[in-house]
């Protein structure tokens, strides 16, 4: 029996969004390439959850935002489009076109790890990301320890990071001029439970 050749087809932003505004799944996109997304853990969606709680009611009657990992965000100088976790900004959103189900300016992005996940958060996921002119904040929580790790970018554009790993700690978001503690953050996580 002879190996079939198997031919690859690169979608265009457009044809992506097509697919994806029908999809019964999430995939993201970079450059012509499409991945599906993988479900996560209950862990995961326990601290996805959290932030955009406790995130969200900070923000009441102010004009800012937190999203879900079910809104894009676009990543024009890569041609791209991810879901991060979670995602926010204060002040107008530049979405990316009329149908508003992905938006180019977000201004703090978290990113829950996982084993499989992380070294791409970390790495070329965090370099796209990077490319947003916008982006100022870049929290990686991990979901098997308490741990968090807030990556920010200075006024001369150099990025460094502090870790906090106990549950008094507290976060301030500069740009969304919120707080939250590591222990509101991980309350619902079962530490050691696969």
């Amino acid at each position: 029996m002879s190996a079939q050749k198997q031919i690859r087809t690169m979608l265009t932003a457009e044809e992506y969004l097509g697919q994806e505004r029908v999809a019964e799944f999430k995939s993201e996109y970079m450059n012509g390439d499409v991945t599906a997304m993988a479900g996560g853990s209950s862990n995961h969606d326990a601290i996805c959850a959290s932030l955009g709680e406790i995130i969200g009611s900070q923000l009441r009657g102010r004009p800012c935002r937190v999203f879900t990992s079910d809104f894009k965000v676009r990543i024009d100088k890569a041609n791209g489009f991810r879901y991060p976790d979670v995602s926010g900004l204060c002040g107008p959103i530049l979405y990316h076109d009329k149908t508003r189900d992905a938006y180019c300016n977000p201004a703090v992005i978290f990113e829950v790890l996982s084993p499989s996940t992380e070294s791409f958060d970390r790495g070329e996921k965090f370099r796209l990301y990077r490319l947003l002119d916008s982006l100022f904040e870049y929290i990686l929580v991990r979901q098997d320890r308490v741990e968090v790790e807030v990556w920010t970018r200075g006024a001369d554009s150099v990025w460094t990071s502090v870790i906090y790993n106990e549950a008094t700690d507290s976060i301030r978001l500069k740009t969304l001029d919120c707080s939250l503690t590591l222990g509101d953050i991980y309350e619902k996580v079962e530490f050691g439970v696969e």
